[in-house]
């Protein structure tokens, strides 16, 4: 994540897309509380390719002890100084020029994570936390994986996980505009193909669509969707509508699993997360499992079972059953 260090005070400020420092400490990114410094002072921005910082003030910013042209754009190099108000002044060091990306930081220690699109929480073998970026709205969701609540976080947002209280930063919403733009497919354009093995040991998932498959492994977490596919196929088979397909009592799927219900969130949230990081544009992921007071079901309207060699059940919600 691109940064920058206030050599007087040591503090490290990473950057936004569009960052401003200043005086004015409710309306910049940044304060620098200083007399030399206007309320607006300065802008560092990213243009798609590199950083550059741009002068917005009366008393001036200096770079590497040149002053700079007021309203001029200037390309951003590491290990660059930084003055603002004058070079008289502690300056702010460039350390780092990377890309911008939001980043979830711990307030206690030195821990920080660079986000991608699904994170859990404090890990992923015990977690407790989910935060998801959603295709849908551009926007962080925080939900706890042991009641389902979920609420929208924005930037500078702080939340508790155990005993760590940790902050959201972000750049901007720049994924959710471009995702927007290209008209993100939805998860239920996908064809789930489910195959186990004889002794259900193993489990394996591929997502397949008229513009190829994306194969998912064999992961413990597949088993619980191909368990509540079956429970869905055999329902619509029985002729029950679309709407009344599927739901599982949590407590009797749990026990149909050998699982306790801690253990089948967990694994259910997993499978969201690879999900996730496999279709990262696509929209609709959160739908992968539904629930209802006390149940849950399989969401997907399009999708085979097959047990070894042979296909135990199969559904596809476009067609008559």
């Amino acid at each position: 994540m691109a940064q920058m260090r206030d050599l007087g005070s040591g503090r490290v400020q990473p950057l936004r897309a569009h960052h401003t420092f200043g005086r004015l400490q409710d309306q910049v990114d940044s304060c620098v509380d200083l007399a030399a410094v206007s309320r607006i002072h300065a802008a560092i921005e990213w243009n798609g390719v590199s950083w550059l910082l741009r002068d917005l003030s009366r008393n001036g910013t200096w770079l590497d002890g040149e002053k700079l042209s007021t309203g001029e754009p200037c390309a951003l190099k590491l290990g660059q100084k930084v003055h603002f108000g004058s070079p008289e002044q502690m300056p702010w060091l460039v350390e780092n020029l990377d890309a911008p990306q939001d980043v979830l930081f711990s307030l206690q220690d030195s821990t920080n994570y660079c986000l991608q699109n699904y994170h859990l929480l404090p890990d992923d073998e015990k977690p407790e936390l989910a935060l998801s970026l959603s295709a849908e709205d551009g926007q962080w969701h925080l939900e706890d994986i042991s009641t389902g609540e979920t609420r929208v976080l924005r930037h500078g947002d702080k939340f508790h996980c155990q005993s760590q209280l940790w902050q959201l930063f972000l750049v901007e919403q720049i994924a959710a505009t471009e995702q927007v733009s290209i008209k993100p497919r939805h998860f239920s354009d996908f064809d789930f193909r489910f195959e186990t093995s004889l002794d259900e040991e193993n489990s394996r998932l591929s997502l397949c669509t008229d513009s190829g498959n994306i194969d998912l492994g064999e992961r413990s977490h597949h088993y619980v969707l191909l368990h509540l596919a079956r429970h869905r196929a055999e329902d619509a088979l029985s002729g029950l509508d679309i709407n009344s397909q599927g739901w599982v009592d949590t407590e009797i799927l749990a026990k149909e699993l050998g699982l306790d219900a801690g253990h089948l969130n967990i694994l259910i949230f997993r499978a969201r997360k690879q999900l996730a990081e496999a279709l990262p544009t696509v929209t609709g992921l959160n739908k992968l499992i539904q629930r209802m007071r006390g149940r849950l079901r399989f969401g997907g309207s399009r999708y085979s079972v097959c047990k070894g060699a042979e296909v135990t059940h199969r559904l596809d919600a476009t067609v008559d059953l």
